[in-house]
């Protein structure tokens, strides 16, 4: 055999083990196909659809009562709780009138019993201002915190913070 031909199967061989061994992802996701991400990415489409639909009976539903929401700053000032979390709700959705949102879920982490849910999300709002309506965008990543609502994954998920 030639050095050539010799490089050529060395080369597909590379291949062929490189692209073998990629972990299947969950589609339009960049996390692994997996039991427990099935049902964190299950709650999150739960979770998006809640929104879009402007529903805060569902997104309520979605929540966990021990809700606490800290923004990631030690000033309690600006933390707020479940009841708290529902008025914030009412009073923004009063304002708006269609939400259009994608969502890239980017990385789960299971720690004990809490999930680490790490997203980027793209949110296009149509909000009635004092003067006039207006569309509204927002590009970030954000991190939700979930646990499951009994003592496995099979009855779903509670949001303990990040919306």
């Amino acid at each position: 055999m030639s050095t050539k031909t010799i490089a050529q199967i060395f080369s597909l061989c590379f291949l062929l083990v490189a692209t073998g061994c990629k972990p299947k992802l969950i589609p339009n996701t960049s996390v692994r196909d997996t039991k427990e991400n099935r049902a964190v990415t299950k709650f999150m489409d739960d979770y998006r659809n809640a929104i879009v639909s402007r529903s805060i009976p569902e997104i309520m539903a979605l929540v966990s009562p021990d809700y606490l929401e800290t923004n990631a700053t030690n000033e309690p000032g600006d933390d707020y709780n479940y009841v708290q979390l529902q008025e914030k709700l009412e009073k923004t959705f009063s304002h708006v009138k269609e939400i259009n949102l994608r969502m890239h879920i980017q990385n789960i982490l299971h720690k004990e019993s809490k999930y680490d849910v790490f997203y980027f999300f793209n949110q296009h709002s149509l909000v009635d201002l004092p003067s006039g309506e207006q569309w509204m965008a927002v590009n970030d990543v954000n991190r939700l915190v979930l646990k499951p609502k009994g003592d496995t994954i099979e009855g779903g998920f509670e949001n303990l913070s990040g919306l």
